[in-house]
């Protein structure tokens, strides 16, 4: 598995692209935070905002791209990963290696992750610029990298069993992207349905449940509780789960359960490796 790794690292060492995208990257997110620096400029030469406040801004539009960057290279370096070897034409020698399916899958999936959080500590200076108005704690800083991790854990091994059950690497992307904008779309749905019900009694059963799960799977949930804790209060009465609401702990609970997801992905994607091998190869699958 370590060979595997270092492989991979080696590649992307050796390759421009890697460059570039490390320098994009850094550009993207600098430029967000400039831009967001010059529309409050005004605002602080006139006193009308805080310097804490113009940090916050920074620090909240950081994470958001941010995370939509990440949750997009997640995807595409983990969906092109097995893919990319059967473009090449290159995943049968993989398989007559003396490797093992976990060996492979987990090389994989370990030297793209660590290639994307690599990304994510290379973004850490910028986020120093919001420290340097105020507005944002260590504490803050440290729950919103939780939040990332864990959906960076997840996202990526989802594309990664994608990559596996995909002929090449568009098919992959397609279905990565795909499943990317659905998850987003419903958890936006029925979490905005469970946070307008917070100011009345609780939802209906089944879209209470949505609800609480939209919260867990979607990042931007997690990211408001931890700005402004009370936000997910219920005005009326208790709720059927107190860990996730009034005590300021989704973004721990959401983390866990990515975490979880992940390995429970990692963990079906090796018991069908073998398996698809083998139906490639003529065998019985």
């Amino acid at each position: 598995m370590l060979s595997i790794i270092l492989k991979e690292y080696r590649q992307r060492a050796r390759g421009i692209a890697t460059l570039g995208l490390i320098m994009t990257y850094t550009i993207i997110l600098g430029g967000v935070s400039f831009f967001v620096y010059l529309a409050r400029y005004t605002e602080l030469q006139t006193r009308a905002s805080t310097s804490s406040q113009v940090g916050l801004a920074l620090c909240i539009t950081t994470f958001i791209a941010q995370m939509i960057m990440s949750l997009l290279l997640a995807l595409s370096l983990n969906a092109s990963t097995i893919a990319h070897e059967k473009d090449q034409d290159t995943f049968e020698l993989l398989n007559l290696t003396l490797f093992k399916s976990f060996e492979i899958v987990l090389g994989k999936y370990l030297s793209s992750t660590g290639f994307l959080f690599l990304l994510v500590i290379t973004a850490m200076p910028i986020y120093a610029l919001a420290f340097t108005f105020g507005g944002l704690t260590t504490l803050q800083f440290m729950q919103l990298a939780v939040v990332v991790v864990g959906m960076t854990l997840m996202i990526s091994a989802l594309g990664l069993m994608l990559s596996l059950i995909s002929d090449d690497v568009r098919t992959a992307l397609g279905r990565s992207f795909f499943f990317l904008i659905t998850l987003g779309a419903v958890t936006l749905i029925f979490g905005g349905i469970m946070k307008g019900a917070l100011s009345s009694t609780p939802p209906v059963v089944p879209i209470y449940w949505l609800g609480v799960f939209s919260f867990l799977m979607n990042p931007l949930f997690s990211a408001m509780e931890i700005f402004n804790p009370s936000v997910f209060t219920w005005s009326q009465g208790p709720v059927t789960m107190p860990f996730l609401m009034n005590n300021g702990l989704l973004w721990i609970w959401s983390a866990l359960l990515q975490t979880v997801i992940a390995a429970l992905i990692l963990l079906a994607t090796t018991v069908i490796y073998p398996r698809y091998r083998a139906s490639k190869a003529g065998g019985v699958g």
